[in-house]
């Protein structure tokens, strides 16, 4: 069974602790008890207030446990006062590292919102390349091209983009939106800034370019200040460069192996954390200097939008000003550092304080926590997805959510789950239907 969402709400503490008990009195008593899917509904459309729980569960019993928990005060809260308030939610969108074997394909298989969308992503990326990204989710791991960054960076989009419609077909919308790296590109789709089409076309082309410098540089992962971090670089005489500044203790490098390897081997000497990133390029360098004018070309024909929904830039760490994403901007997407700390402390101090991170696997939330600490400031930071817990850590974050002052559409929430899972045939004859085998590039 997929998971379900349980929640309620009440006008006072004690009418919330009234109503957890009532409804444990239920479950543990009643001998026929209507469908979980039902039993959560009417929970949640019952009652109304600012004080609130909820959780995921996947089956009577689990509800119980829960149940149990929350009675005897296990169970943490958000405070009245927060949901009254509604703090700003921002969606985040994570770069590269996200990356799992089977991300995705619960999704796929319970959620149609979901599945349409990655299918109306797979036709626009399949006008750009020769892959299909759903047929690449599902396949075996000896057979799937995933490690193949061309591959890679137009699923991850994809699948970024797919969350967010799922998101929103829940009732749940961003305040602002901000993405790192290759995460700007659904970031932009999604602020209103690129269309489908565009979005695919730069994940698509922006990848395919980056497979030209593959070997010529690497990324690694330090716990660096960024102000120490850049001090090394300028030691190195061009050697190492700062691809990105995450947090106020955490930095990435970008460098020669050599050169890298060597420093990597001076900062564990003073233990410090430092690892090279495996399957990626030296993007943010100047490695990436000779794609300038093909990546120009590619993307010549972008013609963004203002967004509608405020964008903070990690390359400026601002908001993006009228129409500025055409080819221009992604080349200093690629070509400049990361400033993701910078643009998560400007999202704070613009009073956003609750972080989602799209992607299937949390890898961002550890550096905005840094970042929010570091500020003094206080956050709720959620996932939208784990490894091998896709549904249940979406669920688990949109009651977070309800608790933090949002109003989840629980009419269409419960008609997707009415819509059903597709059986293992079904999925086969979809996958028959709607995914002829990819067409070579330029037939199209």
């Amino acid at each position: 069974m997929s998971a379900r969402l349980f929640a309620v709400a009440a006008a006072t503490e004690g009418q919330l602790e009234a109503l957890l008990h009532a409804h444990l009195d239920r479950v543990r008593g009643a001998h026929a008890l209507p469908p979980l899917a039902r039993y959560c509904h009417e929970a949640a459309t019952g009652t109304g207030g600012d004080h609130r729980m909820s959780f995921a569960v996947d089956s009577y019993e689990d509800l119980r446990t829960q149940l149990e928990e929350a009675c005897a005060g296990e169970a943490a809260r958000v405070p009245a006062e927060v949901t009254a308030r509604r703090p700003g939610l921002v969606f985040v969108f994570a770069g590269q590292g996200a990356q799992w074997y089977g991300m995705g394909r619960e999704l796929l298989m319970h959620q149609p919102v979901f599945r349409e969308v990655m299918y109306q992503c797979d036709r626009m990326v399949r006008e750009f390349t020769d892959i299909s990204v759903v047929e690449q989710l599902n396949l075996p791991a000896e057979s799937a091209r995933l490690d193949e960054l061309d591959v890679l960076q137009p699923t991850m989009v994809s699948l970024q983009i797919a969350l967010t419609a799922l998101w929103r077909s829940w009732g749940i919308t961003p305040d602002a939106v901000v993405g790192h790296s290759m995460g700007e590109v659904a970031a932009a789709h999604t602020a209103g800034g690129l269309t489908l089409r565009e979005a695919m076309m730069v994940a698509c082309r922006r990848s395919a370019l980056l497979r030209r410098i593959a070997g010529k540089g690497a990324l690694a992962a330090t716990e660096l200040p960024p102000a120490e971090a850049q001090a090394l670089a300028g030691a190195s005489g061009g050697a190492i460069s700062v691809a990105g500044e995450n947090s106020p203790r955490s930095t990435v490098l970008a460098g020669d192996s050599h050169s890298l390897t060597a420093l990597g081997e001076r900062l564990e000497a003073r233990d410090v954390y430092f690892r090279v990133i495996k399957g990626t390029v030296a993007s943010h360098s100047h490695y990436v200097e000779e794609l300038r004018e093909d990546l120009h070309t590619a993307l010549r024909t972008l013609e963004p939008a203002p967004t509608r929904v405020p964008m903070y830039s990690t390359v400026t760490a601002e908001p993006v000003v009228g129409a500025g994403l055409g080819s221009a901007y992604w080349m200093r997407n690629l070509r400049e550092p990361v400033r993701f700390g910078a643009a998560v402390e400007n999202l704070a101090a613009a009073g956003h304080e609750v972080f989602l991170e799209v992607s299937t696997h949390p890898v961002l939330l550890s550096p905005v926590r840094q970042t929010l600490e570091h500020g003094e400031r206080q956050g709720w930071l959620l996932p939208s997805g784990r490894r091998r817990a896709e549904m249940r850590s979406m669920l688990t974050s949109l009651g977070t959510l309800y608790a933090c002052g949002r109003e989840p559409d629980w009419a269409e929430l419960s008609r997707q789950e009415r819509a059903g899972s597709l059986t293992p045939y079904q999925a086969a004859v979809l996958d028959a239907v709607r995914l002829p085998r990819p067409v070579p590039m330029g037939a199209v």
